[in-house]
């Protein structure tokens, strides 16, 4: 469905495939290509056919996502954001609400997802948003995108399904934390207020062009953040919270130790 708003970018503007290709200096056949979804343009070639296209590299990146789309389209802002996300090599991400997305095993995503919305959701949309995680994870068990997740201690105590999930969830969690690409620390209560923690959940994406962007999400949707001062004020809010945050080992060994509690509780 994404993809085939790269073919009616290109006719909006009137071009052919040939000035297409001829304009991010590719052959038609390769422009072709992305246009089925079988093939993907080098990330120095994006600037330039998104110019050709007359949009922004956000809707670029939109349309080239391959993230599974959960109950038909998603919103508009979230497909900006999935594609934002697979195109991007690092993300520095403060998350106080839940276990951070692209860190959540199946069964805790089933429980937080059928928990959307006050009457629920279908179990169709459950599985396809689990499959849609499932997917985004593959670039993070790849080494292929560098994560460095800062978590408040409420959102790791936070129960999302019975203890079981709860355990298999927070080791999964310290077993990708040692992961080369993956950092994860945790701000316990004892941390107090920090400036992040005001702020509340946001993502720093770093990609192959242009400078790092801020994303945060609200009732409204979600939004990107790209001018350079105010970039620079999240960047220094998430560098504060890491100092003020547990050392990735005494942050690994404090995942554990609420597993083992919720372990106990569930055989309690």
């Amino acid at each position: 469905m994404r993809r085939e708003r790269l073919i009616d970018a290109r006719k909006a503007t009137g071009k052919t495939q040939e000035q297409i290709a001829e304009e991010v200096e590719v052959d038609r056949t390769t422009l072709g290509r992305w246009e089925r979804n079988e093939g993907m343009p080098h990330p120095a070639q994006r600037p330039k056919y998104a110019e050709a296209l007359g949009i922004t590299m956000d809707e670029l990146s939109a349309m080239l996502s391959s993230v599974p789309t959960v109950a038909g389209e998603v919103p508009e802002w979230l497909s900006t954001y999935l594609g934002m996300e697979q195109s991007a090599t690092s993300i520095r991400t403060h998350e106080p609400r839940a276990v951070y997305g692209l860190l959540q095993v199946p069964a805790y995503v089933e429980a937080l997802v059928s928990r959307v919305g006050i009457s629920g959701v279908s179990d169709t949309y459950v599985q396809q948003a689990i499959d849609q995680r499932l997917h985004r994870q593959k670039r993070v068990r790849s080494g292929d995108l560098v994560l460095d997740v800062i978590q408040p201690e409420p959102s790791l105590r936070l129960r999302v399904g019975d203890g079981a999930i709860m355990a298999e969830q927070l080791r999964t969690l310290a077993e990708l934390a040692d992961l080369p690409n993956v950092t994860v620390r945790v701000t316990t209560y004892d941390a107090g207020q920090y400036e992040a923690r005001r702020l509340g959940g946001f993502s720093i994406m770093t990609h192959p062009w242009g400078n790092p962007r801020v994303h945060i999400e609200s009732y409204r949707g979600g939004t990107f953040i790209t001018e350079h001062d105010e970039v620079g004020y999240f960047a220094a809010a998430f560098d504060h919270a890491a100092k003020v945050a547990l050392s990735p080992t005494e942050s690994r060994r404090f995942i554990l130790g609420l597993a083992e509690e919720w372990e106990r509780r569930n055989h309690g």
